[in-house]
């Protein structure tokens, strides 16, 4: 256990520059947006709207969040200037994984939860100072937070899984794959339905009138499974995919190793 602590610490410390502008950069994009936010709300006579912390914490949940996962082994397995050193460090391939993973899956929200709110607590008191705008605290505990961080941990785990498979370019190639594999998925899934739907009413109907049918003519006789779809849809979702992924992703770190990172 103590190993592991001193692998997070260790990427703490290699990141703690990066990171620190990273937040700064944060705060200042919050200060100045709530100030303009306040100046044009003061002087278009339009009054005081809620806070814009709750619409921009998706946005660099989401992006930064998975920019920095897609990033979680290149200087590292994939540099040629740090991939020895990582590949000698006393530890497990999983101990390194999991130092990797949890930083970005659950270390990055926490902490951009923290930037948010800290930004809030200094903002708000001077925009009640200079306009009167009435101070609005960013609140973490929502339903939408809890949605939003559900979401995230699915996507990290995607991104995780093509930052241990992809040599360069992490970020940008799994995009691609994603964009791949989901036409993919989508004539497949016509195809099927294509298919159910000539056996069940005959190949007269042509494919986009079963597409702009689908709902009329397939959900309706079969309303009462669609909750049972639904919750395992769910399941796979948020469950069965992320978990999908890290195991796949730790048996690439593995991989990488036993090849000494070729």
């Amino acid at each position: 256990m103590n190993r592991f602590g001193l692998l997070i610490n260790r990427e703490i410390q290699t990141s703690k520059r990066d990171l620190s502008i990273y937040a700064l950069t944060l705060f200042l994009i919050l200060f100045v947006g709530e100030t303009i936010s306040s100046f044009v709300s003061q002087y278009s006579q339009m009054g005081f709207g809620p806070s814009g912390y709750a619409n921009m914490f998706p946005n660099f949940l989401l992006i930064g969040g998975l920019i920095i996962t897609s990033l979680s082994f290149a200087t590292d397995m994939f540099s040629k200037n740090g991939q020895q050193e990582w590949l000698m460090l006393p530890a497990t391939s999983l101990e390194k994984f999991l130092a990797k993973g949890v930083l970005s899956a659950f270390a990055y929200p926490l902490a951009l939860i923290v930037v948010f709110f800290l930004s809030s607590l200094i903002t708000e008191p001077i925009q009640l100072l200079f306009f009167g705008n009435p101070i609005s605290l960013f609140n973490p505990f929502t339903r939408e937070m809890a949605a939003q961080l559900s979401v995230y941990w699915v996507w990290q785990s995607i991104f995780l899984l093509g930052a241990t498979y992809f040599h360069k370019g992490h970020f940008f190639k799994t995009i691609l794959s994603l964009g791949v594999i989901g036409i993919a998925l989508a004539a497949l899934g016509l195809l099927l339905v294509k298919i159910i739907f000539s056996i069940k009413y005959g190949s007269s109907l042509r494919t986009f009138d079963v597409v702009f049918s689908f709902d009329s003519l397939l959900f309706q006789p079969a309303s009462g499974a669609l909750g049972t779809f639904r919750v395992l849809g769910k399941l796979v979702y948020f469950v069965a995919l992320p978990v999908f992924c890290w195991v796949t992703a730790f048996f690439r770190v593995e991989e990488v190793q036993a090849t000494d990172a070729v």
